[in-house]
């Protein structure tokens, strides 16, 4: 469909159906970029959820490790301990300088 508008001694056109056949593919453009808005909140949410469990996995392991430090240290003060004794226990004896 054309329609014409005698202005002075110019005609302007406008054609319809050209326009209507740009809005509708403006319109599968938008819908499309709508569709790909979504997957990347989805994806994004889906991402911000894995990080909250992969931190609070972290933190439980960390937690963890300190448990394991805690008994190292004490194990490694007990044999200092068990040494020094032993040695003492030698001295006090009188074996050291065999007297």
């Amino acid at each position: 469909m054309t329609v014409t508008h005698d202005v002075g001694t110019r005609r302007s056109f406008a054609v319809m159906d050209g326009t209507t056949s740009m809005f509708r593919q403006l319109e599968k453009r938008v819908v499309a970029v709508e569709a790909a808005i979504a997957a990347i909140e989805t994806d994004r949410a889906v991402n911000e959820e894995k990080r909250k469990f992969m931190e609070a996995r972290f933190n439980q392991i960390d937690r963890r490790l300190d448990k394991i430090d805690g008994h190292i240290s004490r194990l490694v003060w007990l044999i200092i301990a068990a040494i020094l004794g032993g040695f003492m226990s030698f001295a006090m004896q009188g074996n050291i300088l065999n007297v």
